[in-house]
């Protein structure tokens, strides 16, 4: 689920109502070898490409549902995330493409309001990418930083592409998952780092448990949920007396989306916003099974049915379901910040440590950072 501030989500909760952040995975294909990743070498390496007619006929089913539903008049927005794999392995060519096919489907003539963000490790990226992010993804990209996990060389190149990509006027935001050697920096450290690169946005996700990571390099990078907490309150109060002296301090999503939720319905934070597009067609979001391991569930497959159909799914209905009881979870269940925390899709918490949702900072954030409505929908936030 992508971490923003965007007003928009604190109105709409669900597909359903009008809002889709719409997870662009049409193929899975990444040059890279990152500790964290869910997919397998296979998957990065030799993963399909959607074809461009099948995506055709997938925006054009989710716009039959749409006009169907809530028909041209009432407003409609859909939050193209452009995920993977490392999307710009696709080509320039795919991807202008396939933003023609969605903007021809999704006008504003049928009510609609179309975003796009591109998910991207900027490492491999040529200027002309970067012409693409501005004309059209509104001079925004997001990339991923994860300290020195993936090497000191590595760092040293994505400064570089960082720098260059702020040089052209774009404005880079980017997500985390916070793993050992982002803890070892500190939180404080990691918000002057990311200042100095005039980065707009962080987000910083847990380190999760999955098939390929399992094993020595989870037992090497993922931090107990204590430290994680411990880091983002450093870093959140680091952030804290920033913006007081520096108009140009980088927003953090993960801030925002705790505070932003605060009187927000229960359905707001269920993933009923979003699904995960495969190259094959199948819709689907992460869930978890043995505790807190992480795989893929499928809801249905676009190609074959329409889209309502994959929306009421058993499959679908039973993970909401799921989601609505946290997974039958006692603690988070009578827990006052469920709505709000970061407990993405719900599974089970470690033992004896701090809940995957951070209690211990949501509750240190509410107790001493306030955001005024103008921070909140600041145009500077990705």
């Amino acid at each position: 689920m992508t971490q923003t501030n965007n007003p928009i989500i604190q109105k709409s909760y669900s597909i359903e109502e009008g809002f889709f952040v719409f997870t662009m995975m049409p193929s899975l294909r990444c040059s890279l070898n990152c500790p964290h990743c869910y997919l397998s070498l296979d998957q990065r390496r030799n993963s399909d490409i959607m074809k461009l007619e099948d995506l055709a006929i997938i925006c054009g089913k989710v716009n039959d549902y749409y006009m169907e539903k809530m028909g041209p008049d009432k407003a409609k927005t859909i939050a193209f995330y452009w995920y993977g794999g490392e999307p710009t392995e696709m080509g320039l060519d795919y991807m202008n493409e396939a933003f023609d096919i969605i903007e021809s489907i999704y006008t504003p003539a049928q009510g609609y309001k179309v975003e796009h963000i591109v998910l991207s490790s900027l490492i491999t990226v040529s200027e002309e990418w970067f012409e693409f992010f501005k004309d059209r993804c509104d001079g925004k990209v997001q990339t991923s930083f994860d300290g020195f996990m993936r090497g000191k060389n590595y760092v040293k190149k994505w400064e570089k592409k960082v720098l260059a990509a702020v040089d052209y006027g774009l404005k880079v935001s980017t997500l985390s998952v916070v793993n050992h050697e982002m803890i070892e920096i500190g939180g404080k450290g990691i918000m002057d780092y990311l200042n100095n690169l005039n980065v707009v946005e962080s987000g910083f996700l847990p380190f999760m448990l999955n098939d390929q990571n399992e094993g020595d390099k989870y037992g090497k990078f993922a931090p107990t949920m204590n430290r994680f907490s411990d880091f983002m309150i450093d870093l959140s109060r680091r952030w804290n007396d920033l913006k007081e002296i520096d108009l140009s301090t980088p927003h953090v999503g993960t801030i925002n989306y705790i505070l932003g939720r605060d009187g927000a319905p229960a359905r707001a934070n269920v993933a009923g916003q979003t699904l995960f597009l495969m190259p094959n067609g199948d819709f689907c979001l992460p869930d978890y099974r043995n505790g807190h391991h992480e795989y893929m569930r499928v809801f249905g497959n676009i190609l074959k049915d329409d889209f309502k159909t994959v929306l009421t799914s058993k499959e679908r209905r039973d993970y909401i379901r799921k989601q609505y009881l946290r997974n039958g979870n006692k603690d988070c269940v009578r827990c006052e910040e469920k709505n709000n925390c970061l407990m993405e899709f719900w599974k089970e918490n470690k033992v004896d440590d701090d809940c995957f949702g951070a209690k211990k900072y949501i509750n240190w954030l509410k107790d001493n950072v306030t955001l005024d409505s103008e921070q909140i929908e600041s145009d500077r936030a990705v």
